[in-house]
């Protein structure tokens, strides 16, 4: 079992190791419709994780992709958390298991708070500019339903996390009934720091597109650090001293869509979301190896520019 931290490690362990290549689920896609094929190898070690599992259990055929990743003897990587069941910033990539039993042990896991996120879909597509403002305004009233039936079975849904509930779902109903209903589409948001009309994607073949892109916007966000504004050093770390990496990878990923720095399709489109989060684990996940395999390119560019901009030593890789 190997532990990682981003950057820091990574860049040290080539000449005495395995080399570690993250598989993007297309990639998973393409070896099961027979594209192309990927062996196991005793150079490289073939790595997937939660996500990848995420991505499999809604694609409707668990026993081929889990057999794809069985035929390359792929490995798994977690993240690695403290007794709080927080993200410490390092990883592990396990021994090798049948994925099969580690599907198996995922689906245990998540079976446990199994919600229904499509309401937080709704919330997202209009962070995008969806045109859904009456959808949303049902949004406190989901989130109370959710917690009631995750807790009251236990007996822990008490007079003191009700108040505390009603405290949270007061402030999201603010939320939801004004500045959310003010959103206006991604273009027109695009236009007020001045990445409209494709600006944000026409400097993907700069050495370090982040900064570019800092320079075009910075003017318009006062005392605001970069870091900040790409979501690697937010105001609110929720009780973290120091925002993990991976989290802010997500975070960023979501900041490039929003600029239009080769943005996803279907932003405001709900039922297109989970691919677009699924990508942006995945780029966070690969912090960890020495490569990112993937076909798709937007996302690939997304991971070289954020990669870059924090150093991180992984390579983007792709199959033509």
């Amino acid at each position: 079992m190997f532990y990682y931290a981003p950057t820091t490690v990574i860049s040290g362990i080539r000449s005495f190791m395995s080399i570690h290549i993250y598989l993007d689920h297309n990639i998973l896609d393409h070896i099961k419709k027979g594209d192309f094929s990927l062996g196991p190898s005793g150079e490289i070690i073939w790595i997937y994780s939660d996500e990848n599992l995420g991505e499999i259990r809604r694609s409707g055929n668990e026993f081929g992709f889990l057999e794809v990743l069985d035929s390359i003897k792929a490995r798994k990587l977690d993240l690695v958390l403290d007794e709080n069941f927080r993200i410490t910033g390092s990883a592990q990539i396990l021994e090798y298991k049948s994925p099969h039993e580690e599907y198996q042990l995922y689906l245990d896991a998540v079976s446990e708070c199994n919600l229904d996120h499509s309401s937080d879909f709704e919330i997202l597509a209009r962070l995008y500019g969806a045109n859904n403002r009456d959808k949303i305004l049902s949004h406190p009233d989901t989130v109370e339903k959710a917690i009631k039936e995750m807790l009251e079975p236990y007996g822990l849904f008490s007079e003191e996390i009700k108040g505390e509930l009603k405290k949270v779902t007061l402030e999201i109903g603010d939320f939801v009934s004004g500045p959310l209903q003010e959103l206006t589409d991604l273009e027109t948001s695009r236009a007020t720091i001045g990445t409209h009309n494709g600006r944000a994607g026409n400097i993907v073949s700069e050495e370090n597109p982040i900064e570019h892109l800092w320079e075009i916007v910075k003017f318009r966000l006062g005392e605001m650090t970069p870091d900040q504004f790409f979501g690697f050093d937010p105001m609110e770390k929720q009780g973290y001293e120091e925002w993990p990496m991976y989290l802010g990878i997500i975070s960023c990923h979501n900041v490039l869509n929003v600029l239009g720095f080769r943005p996803d399709d279907g932003l405001t489109k709900p039922e297109k979301l989970p691919g677009v989060l699924s990508d942006a684990s995945h780029i966070a996940y690969a912090a960890y190896c020495q490569g990112l395999l993937s076909k798709d390119r937007k996302m690939l560019a997304k991971a070289k520019a954020i990669y870059r901009y924090k150093n991180i030593s992984t390579k983007v890789l792709t199959i033509q």
